[in-house]
């Protein structure tokens, strides 16, 4: 009974964990921390529990973690390109327009 409540404050406390991580940073974020809690999980299992992965199994393992990483790589990777995008159009728009430009067309 007591293991069952460790348990369910342990899940909750994940949850508000996530909730919090996501709510702060980005999804890239919350995505490398899954990675990591997934290669924490097994690690945990076989050390503490015993458990056994197949060779099935540690292919599907690496399948799967290359491809989420691949993912979020190139999420990563599309995010700084928008940014210097922006930067490079917000720096030629307003190279256009002079500080006196500006004061002639308030003025007129």
């Amino acid at each position: 009974r007591w293991f069952q409540r460790r348990v369910r404050v342990l899940a909750l406390m994940l949850t508000f964990s996530e909730y919090l991580l996501l709510s702060n940073t980005s999804s890239i974020t919350i995505s490398i921390c899954g990675i990591v809690k997934e290669i924490a999980i097994l690690v945990l299992a076989s050390t503490v529990g015993g458990d056994k992965l197949s060779p099935i199994n540690v292919v599907g393992l690496v399948v799967c973690l290359s491809g989420i990483s691949l993912h979020v790589y190139m999420k990563y990777k599309n995010s700084q390109l928008q940014n210097e995008e922006e930067r490079t159009s917000l720096l030629s728009s307003g190279s256009k327009s002079s500080f006196g430009d500006e004061l002639s067309t308030r003025a007129g």
